[in-house]
């Protein structure tokens, strides 16, 4: 997978968690997922130093949490964890 598709699909599942959840919700999954996807999306673009990228957790919570209700969106989450996982290994 080249960069900017990984930026694209990290870009598209930040907005498919406003299509789904309002902007506003207090509910702590969505919340947790936004800051996670930011930061992934701010690594690819090399904004940060990627240091937290072992605490990504947002594959557990869309098992968790979303995987029932919102499978588009669970599934686009499954997708940016294997970019995480290419992030880590060197490969983005």
């Amino acid at each position: 997978m080249k960069i900017d598709e990984a930026q694209l699909l990290v870009e598209e599942a930040i907005k498919k968690s406003y299509q789904d959840f309002s902007e506003d919700t207090t509910w702590q999954p969505v919340i947790s997922t936004r800051t996670q996807l930011n930061y992934i999306l701010d690594a690819l673009y090399n904004r940060n130093d990627r240091s937290k990228l072992k605490d990504i957790i947002i594959g557990i919570i869309a098992v968790r949490e979303f995987e029932a209700n919102y499978e588009d969106f669970s599934n686009m989450i499954y997708k940016v964890v294997e970019i995480v996982d290419l992030i880590k290994k060197g490969r983005i």
